[in-house]
């Protein structure tokens, strides 16, 4: 699969189960639909293709990211926040939000 976010963030979720890097993409609904969002399966390599990263993940999805869509709106960050308290009050790991997109570092 392939996505193209409307606003897009790379987050680290530390667990148990390691470090993953993952894309947190959200989409606006519009007039008569409802925002969402969806996080990746766990980043595998970024791409800077100039306008835009491509951003391969473990599941084989492909995420177009365009840089000037960097960023959450307040429904996403709103999902953010409770995934973030989620974890740290079941004690299952910690999750924070990665500038550093295209270093070359997964």
């Amino acid at each position: 699969m392939s996505y193209i976010p409307d606003a897009w963030v790379i987050v680290e979720v530390n667990s148990k189960q390691g470090r993953h890097r993952k894309v947190l993409g959200s989409w606006y609904g519009g007039y008569l639909g409802s925002d969402s969002y969806r996080f990746s399966s766990g980043i595998t390599k970024i791409t800077d293709r100039g306008e835009y990263y491509e951003i391969k993940n473990a599941s084989g999805s492909l995420y177009k990211c365009y840089k000037n869509a960097e960023g959450m709106s307040a429904f996403t960050s709103g999902i953010y926040e409770k995934y973030k308290k989620d974890l740290k009050e079941q004690g299952l790991g910690t999750i924070k939000i990665i500038k550093e997109k295209a270093n070359g570092k997964n």
